[in-house]
């Protein structure tokens, strides 16, 4: 694809055609890790399913962008602990989705 569609096409498209609209979202995902370098493509691959997975437990698209910045908050606290204790044991673990426990509708409003 040369050209993205603006916000509003994509939007439209979203609501009248998801189909369309996630092969669509599939084939810009897909072009971005052809275009990285090969050693990061694997790494690409693995968070692009970890994304999907996410996403996937999203009940409707509210619910899919809060699931969404759970996860890139709960990855930027782990990040930021590997960047303040590089050497530790734990930041060299990684912690399957499934088992991570499910956040409470009562999440502390003054977090990130």
């Amino acid at each position: 694809m040369d050209t993205l569609p603006n916000f509003d096409d994509m939007a439209k498209m979203a609501k009248e055609d998801p189909e369309q609209f996630e092969q669509l979202r599939q084939q810009l995902i897909e072009n971005a890790i052809n275009q990285a370098h090969e050693n990061m493509k694997p790494r690409l691959k693995a968070q692009q399913s970890h994304i999907d997975l996410v996403i996937s437990r999203g009940k409707n698209p509210l619910h899919t962008t809060m699931l969404l910045r759970n996860e890139l908050q709960r990855q930027l606290v782990r990040f930021a602990e590997t960047l303040q204790h590089p050497y530790s044991q734990e930041n060299a673990e990684i912690t399957p989705i499934s088992s991570h426990p499910k956040q409470s509708e009562n999440t502390d409003k003054n977090s990130f």
